[in-house]
Order: C-alpha cells, then structure tokens, then sequence
C-alpha cells in the first residue's frame, strides 16, 4: 500500500479517482480548491486539506503532513475565477516568477517541476482510469450524419491545432466553420457560445498534441451532454483513447433523450 497525494479541481474525476485507489489499497490524502472541487471528497479520502488557488505551501505542507508519497493533478479548474478566488501565498510568488508565458501546459509543467522538487513525483492518473478512457465508434444510439461527421473531422484538426498554441482543448463548428474555440472561460462556456451563434453544432474535444499525460486529461461527462442539449448542438465528438468519459451510461442516455450523438474519433 502506497500514500497518494490528490491535488483536486472540479468535476467527478478526482472523487472517482480516489475511489479507484482506495479500493486498490492505497491512502489518499487529497488537497482540494475552493468554490472548484467537490465537497464529496472529504468522505472519500484518509485526509483532506480545502486551499484557495495559489496557496502552493498549505497544499505541500498538507501533502507532507499526510504522509503522501507521490501525487496526480485531477479536475478542472475554472481559470476566470482565479481573479476573484486566488490567494497567493509566498511559495507561489516564487513559482509564478518562474513562469514568463501562463498558458495551461506551461504552468502546468511549472507546478508539476515545483512539487517534484518539494519531494513529490507528480504521477499518471491513467492506470486507475483507463476504462473510462473514450472508444472509437458511436457511443450512444444516434450516429451523426455524413455533414456532421465532416464537422467532427474538421473539428479534430482544429482542436489540435488550438492545442498546439496552448490555448483550449475544445472547439465548437458547424458547416466547417468554427464558431468557438476555448480559452480561459472553459469547455462549458465555449459550448454556450459557440452555440449561441447556430444551433445543431458539433463539439470536438481533442489531447494537446504536447499534453502531459500527468494532468489536465480531456474529460467530457453527462454536464457537457446538458449544455449541448441547452443550446441544441447535435453532435459531441472526443478524441478516442484520450479522452477520459464520466459515468457513460448517463451520459449516453441523456444524449439519446437529447437526439445528441456521441462519438469517439481515432487519433
């Protein structure tokens, strides 16, 4: 049995995370956002810490205090709340000095060197959840049509090519014209707006092509299902293999209420 350290945001993937290695055995300490991460997780875990985002010393001194031997960086974190919800602590001036460029992978990659060098390997996820990873093929029972597929491929390209710039993971098109892509606001928030412009849209959500596998997986769960149904997109397309899929059947259900096809695209 090991100690595994859990920096969680939001969503479920961090409480499904700490499940999965609980259940295999191994303590979880978990080091949680304010206003981002679920309130379930301090039942499901062998110690809990609750940090506003940037206080790097409170999460390494949790970390440290619980015992843990390594950690994963799990969940979304809604990056506009940075600027109301954020407390920079001492040891996260000196980590945001080091960091010129903020994009997410390069903050991502500043924070993960950080921790390693605070005595904490940062770990890949993946081996507790690669059966939740997306499969290739129509994943519910509506399959696009042969305009939406195009949208879908179209939208891949695109999702890799925002990536490669370090920006989002998730772009929104119709008729191969893109009429979303993410930034800081998010996948939900790109939804809406690229939905805002023309209803019956394909979403894609795609890997960076640089993406370190340690955090920030694309995840896709019966929510984004919800906002698409909102804003009457028809089709939610993800990278297969790569993308992480919260609870399927729900979401594949939803979908099919919805008339909304999901579909996992080869790489």
């Amino acid at each position: 049995m090991s100690t595994i350290g859990l920096i969680a945001g939001g969503g479920r993937f961090p409480l499904l995370f700490a499940e999965s290695a609980r259940r295999a055995g191994h303590r979880v300490v978990v080091v949680a956002f304010v206003h981002q991460a679920l309130r379930e997780l301090e039942a499901t875990s062998d110690a809990f810490t609750w940090v506003k985002l940037g206080e790097f010393g409170k999460a390494v001194a949790a970390l440290r205090a619980g015992g843990a031997e390594g950690v994963v960086m799990l969940g979304g974190v809604t990056k506009a709340r940075f600027f109301r919800d954020a407390w920079v602590d001492a040891a996260g001036l000196k980590l945001l000095a080091r960091v010129a460029v903020r994009g997410d992978d390069r903050l991502l990659r500043a924070v993960a060197g950080w921790l390693e060098e605070q005595g904490f390997p940062v770990l890949d996820p993946t081996p507790f959840l690669s059966d939740r990873l997306a499969r290739e093929g129509i994943l519910g029972r509506r399959a696009p049509t042969d305009e939406e597929w195009a949208d879908a491929r179209y939208g891949l390209e695109l999702a890799r090519g925002i990536g490669r710039l370090d920006l989002g993971q998730t772009v929104v098109v119709k008729g191969r014209v893109a009429l979303a892509v993410e930034a800081i606001e998010g996948t939900d928030a790109c939804i809406r707006r690229g939905g805002a412009l023309a209803s019956g849209a394909v979403v894609v959500k795609a890997v960076k092509p640089q993406q370190d596998r340690r955090f920030d997986l694309p995840a896709v769960g019966p929510d984004t299902v919800e906002v698409m149904r909102e804003v009457k997109a028809r089709v939610l397309a993800v990278e297969a293999g790569q993308t992480l899929v919260m609870d399927e059947d729900e979401m594949a259900r939803r979908a099919d209420r919805a008339h909304i096809a999901l579909v996992g695209l080869a790489p």
